[in-house]
């Protein structure tokens, strides 16, 4: 069975290398934060984890460029679970730093709903979707969980979907700062990540059945 597309390109600095390795599917790995410019000028500051065997001439300040997946894992904290998201990536190259590439930052994503789709409004009146996509990796056994928001016409499009429901999207991954209320007075805080829609590109109407039946295959 085809895996789900889930395709990322990424080009930007390195603004942080986290001392240390660790192991993930059987192979070491380290991890680093790319900051990708938006045409508005903010950086959107990403997580990316790479073979260890792949990190020559990686080194805060280098222009990169990153093409490979967008993977999630659970992790348990604080007796909750949270839902980590990073981009796996399959090929780095250290770029040149003329900015000929810079700011470039997209995802296409295919994968079935797995949870009902949440429309609304900001408070500055913006139409918001929010949408959990799953992307199966079948030669792998594993489904990754994709947080996306729609926008717009899109939003209204999307909150229609069915779980269950096919879908392929082109976008981009952001960062948002948030802050998270604790106990009492005390304010943290944290950044979540997403992929922000530009185009939902194609939608096909499914079933939960034949979704769960999918998840249950992958994650024997």
């Amino acid at each position: 069975m085809k895996n789900n597309k889930n395709e990322v390109q990424i080009y930007g600095v390195i603004m942080d290398i986290q001392p240390g390795t660790f192991f993930k599917d059987g192979e070491k790995f380290v991890r680093f934060y790319i900051g990708a410019k938006r045409t508005s000028g903010n950086v959107d500051l990403l997580p990316v984890i790479v073979e260890e065997k792949q990190t020559e001439g990686l080194k805060i300040g280098k222009h990169v460029y990153v093409e490979g997946r967008y993977s999630s894992s659970n992790k348990y904290e604080s007796g909750k679970l949270h839902l980590i998201l990073e981009i796996k990536a399959e090929t780095i190259w250290c770029g040149n730093g003329d900015g000929s590439a810079e700011g470039e930052n997209k995802i296409i994503l295919e994968g079935y709903l797995c949870k009902p789709p949440i429309y609304r409004r900001t408070p500055s009146g913006k139409e918001i979707c929010d949408l959990m996509i799953a992307c199966n990796e079948y030669d792998l056994r594993r489904t990754d969980y994709i947080p996306c928001i729609a926008w717009w016409n899109e939003a209204r499009e999307a909150a229609d979907f069915k779980v269950g429901d096919f879908v392929k999207i082109i976008g981009r991954i952001q960062s948002r700062i948030y802050h998270k209320k604790l106990s009492g007075d005390e304010v943290e805080l944290r950044t979540a990540y997403e992929v922000s829609i530009g185009r939902i590109i194609e939608h096909e109407s499914g079933s939960k059945k034949n979704l769960l039946g999918e998840l249950q295959e992958v994650s024997k």
